[in-house]
């Protein structure tokens, strides 16, 4: 089981005159694929279809103290729509919590304007990228639970390093070396999990 934050340009939007009521926001887009800067990524129509929703928090940065939202205390609601997409909306904005008042200005005024969630992987596969090679783009297939929605300021795959990336870069190199013809089947798969592992630690 893998858990990940998944950042994309997606909307978020307020709802209601003077101080807005709602929050709503769309936290995954499906069939899309995101250049991760190393390899790509998708999201499967039907990912979605067994994911476990049943407590997501709506959160404003992933910061627990500013939360917008929950659903199993009904000040939130989760929904994936006909396409297949993962949308979030936060129905009672709590304008008693100064923070939370500020994020909902933020909003509104355009100046945060990305969504992000926080989920687990339950199964994927990997595809051909026209841009990175063989077996360089990863389809995730099945979503297992998703914990947390809700919209961000900064979208955390602007924020990987470059030592990170540095590593990245490295071990793949080594991947496509490992994966000539000449070496053997076992010295092949000891690489490719080796560069597996580093994307996703």
């Amino acid at each position: 089981m893998e858990k990940r934050i998944l950042t994309l340009e997606t909307e978020v939007r307020t709802a209601g005159e003077n101080e807005p009521s709602e929050i709503i926001g769309r936290g995954a887009v499906v069939g899309v694929t995101t250049d991760l800067g190393y390899i790509e990524e998708e999201i499967a129509p039907d990912a979605f279809r067994e994911a476990d929703l049943s407590d997501v928090l709506v959160a404003f940065n992933h910061d627990l103290n500013i939360i917008l939202g929950r659903t199993t205390a009904a000040t939130a609601e989760i929904d994936i729509d006909s396409e297949g997409n993962l949308n979030y909306r936060a129905t009672k904005i709590d304008y008693e919590n100064p923070s939370v008042k500020s994020a909902a200005r933020y909003i509104e005024r355009g100046e945060v304007s990305k969504s992000s969630f926080m989920f687990t992987i339950d199964d994927y596969t990997w595809e051909d990228s026209e841009k990175y090679g063989k077996r360089m783009k990863r389809l995730i297939t099945r979503v297992g639970k998703v914990y947390e929605a809700g919209p961000v300021t900064i979208p955390a795959y602007e924020d990987t390093s470059a030592n990170s990336r540095s590593q990245i870069l490295e071990a793949r190199s080594k991947w496509i070396e490992a994966n000539e013809p000449d070496n053997g089947e076992e010295f092949r798969a000891e690489y490719t999990k080796k560069f597996y592992e580093t994307i996703i630690k």
